[in-house]
């Protein structure tokens, strides 16, 4: 197959035929990047997509002339992958099987995980109103900070500032397992 130049680029920027030409042409690439990168390789496939979406956004500030599709295309997998690989390390996924394989070693039954739930759930409706939204679509519905972000139009860093303090205040009204042993937390 021919790839895409970049005088197809400059003409036909909302061509879908051309899009197309250019995800089957370069996705192979991007792919071995992103999974070089994750290691996952459906945490690949993510990042690869989501490349592509990033890509087809900022279609317009690419300029054949600083370099080739391929390298722009490449370098925002690049970005994206490290972003998922980052935000992975920061939460680990709860995937029902990961989940499972975690819960022996916590030792906990499912009734100290209702309490656990309810506990959570009452310490939620504890903090203030922006950090509780904040917490509860970034880290327990493990939502990308940037689309958060933008669904409740505020700038990222304040998002980040809003989940820094509302875990802060979390971890004030519940205990954790070492104040719960009467051990003060490092």
């Amino acid at each position: 197959m021919r790839r895409p130049t970049h005088r197809a680029h400059a003409l036909r920027v909302t061509d879908d035929e051309w899009l197309e030409a250019v995800y089957a042409s370069h996705k192979p690439r991007m792919l071995a990047r992103a999974i070089r990168i994750v290691v996952d390789r459906d945490l690949a496939e993510e990042a690869v997509q989501e490349a592509f979406v990033r890509a087809w956004r900022a279609r317009a500030t690419f300029d054949p002339s600083i370099g080739p599709i391929d390298s722009w295309l490449l370098a925002i997998t690049g970005n994206v992958a490290v972003d998922l690989a980052r935000a992975r390390a920061r939460r680990p996924p709860l995937s029902a099987s990961e989940a499972d394989s975690v819960q022996p070693s916590a030792g906990l039954d499912p009734i100290d995980r209702i309490a656990l739930r309810s506990e959570l759930r009452h310490a939620l409706h504890r903090i203030k109103v922006n950090h509780r939204i904040a917490v509860v679509e970034v880290i327990v519905k493990d939502r990308p900070y940037a689309d958060v972000a933008a669904e409740l139009g505020v700038n990222i860093r304040t998002l980040r500032t809003r989940v820094h303090y509302g875990l802060r205040q979390l971890r004030t009204i519940v205990p954790g397992p070492a104040s719960a042993n009467g051990v003060a937390p490092a």
